[in-house]
């Protein structure tokens, strides 16, 4: 169904770009080679940020909860937390080939090649493709170049009624290079183990369900690439100019916990399921194409994508304080380190 809808919509993107220009006299195979490149630049579109988009699950999924007790009623537990993922190598690159495309084609003759995700580095391979038998070219885009993302949030867990706790996070802008990202969001968590504690019991083992809603704002900012003429003369416009990739994520999580102390120790587990939204949209100097570009960037915008994760942590307590620490364990291995304070 998906690609049924994105071949419509790229028919839907020509037509409307014949008929925009029609006055220029553009001919039908203009129709079909821009249908064709638009094509080509969302598949590479979408492998350049799907890394990312799913590296931000992982960030903003991640140390929603520190113990499946509850916090206490009318209790507040304060938390400053300093989150770090590393990047691994598989997620840098991703393959394109010239049997992907419909009408690029790899420059220098090689049939496939390696080139960078959002996370991965520079970019030195080129696309040739032609429009109305004139010859184009475009750069592949250029990751962030970094090894690990990190970032910094405070978080705030208030104990209500029926040892349900909520929680709300902020993390303030975090800048990699003139890129940038920011995650907001809240949770619920609920204790089971009130429903089977034996009376007089302290130190049983604790079982709680949590479901957590996270917002994640990406923009990816790269030196700007055109898709213009090959060998392009001065004062020659090109078809599109883009510098950014804009990545809007809606991420929530159903997670189910247990954890156990053992004197001032308490040690955790979950295991997590994470439904997924992800919109895309490129920026640059606005014109037509780069409309076309966003109009069939939408049949790309994933909604429902689910995902699973694990989780494993430990807590050290010292009068009202307690630090705790987590990974979480998945397609990505995202460390957490957090410093509470419970009032």
């Amino acid at each position: 169904m998906q690609i049924l809808m994105l071949k419509n919509s790229f028919k839907k993107v020509g037509f409307g770009f014949v008929f925009l220009c029609g006055s220029l006299g553009f001919s039908q195979s203009f129709n079909q080679d821009a249908s064709a490149v638009l094509s080509d630049v969302v598949l590479l579109s979408k492998g350049f940020v799907s890394s990312a988009a799913d590296a931000s699950v992982y960030q903003s999924s991640s140390a929603w909860y520190s113990s499946a007790k509850s916090v206490g009623k009318f209790k507040v537990d304060f938390s400053i937390h300093a989150n770090v993922l590393p990047i691994p190598k598989s997620q840098k690159n991703f393959e394109v080939s010239n049997a992907d495309f419909q009408s690029m084609e790899i420059r220098g003759g090689a049939q496939s090649v390696s080139v960078p995700t959002a996370l991965g580095g520079d970019a030195n391979t080129f696309f040739d493709f032609k429009i109305v038998g004139q010859d184009y070219e475009m750069q592949a885009f250029e990751g962030v170049d970094e090894s690990f993302l990190a970032h910094p949030y405070v978080q705030a867990s208030v104990g209500l009624w029926a040892a349900t706790d909520i929680s709300f996070r902020y993390s303030p802008k975090v800048k990699i290079d003139v890129s940038d990202y920011q995650i907001l969001g809240g949770a619920i968590k609920h204790n089971l183990t009130q429903y089977t504690r034996k009376e007089g019991s302290v130190k049983s083992l604790e079982i709680a369900v949590l479901v957590s809603y996270s917002k994640f704002d990406l923009d990816l900012y790269f030196d700007e690439f055109k898709l213009e003429v090959t060998n392009p003369q001065p004062g020659s416009t090109p078809l599109a100019v883009v510098n950014s990739i804009i990545v809007d994520a809606n991420s929530w999580l159903f997670q189910f916990i247990a954890s156990k102390e053992y004197r001032d120790f308490e040690f955790s587990g979950s295991l997590g399921v994470t439904r997924n939204d992800f919109k895309y949209e490129l920026g640059g100097d606005q014109g037509l194409f780069l409309d076309l570009f966003n109009q069939a960037l939408t049949t790309l915008d994933e909604e429902n994508k689910i995902g699973f994760k694990g989780d494993i942590g430990v807590n050290y307590h010292f009068k009202k304080f307690y630090i705790s620490s987590m990974v979480s364990l998945g397609k990505f291995a995202n460390c957490n380190l957090a410093l509470h304070y419970k009032i």
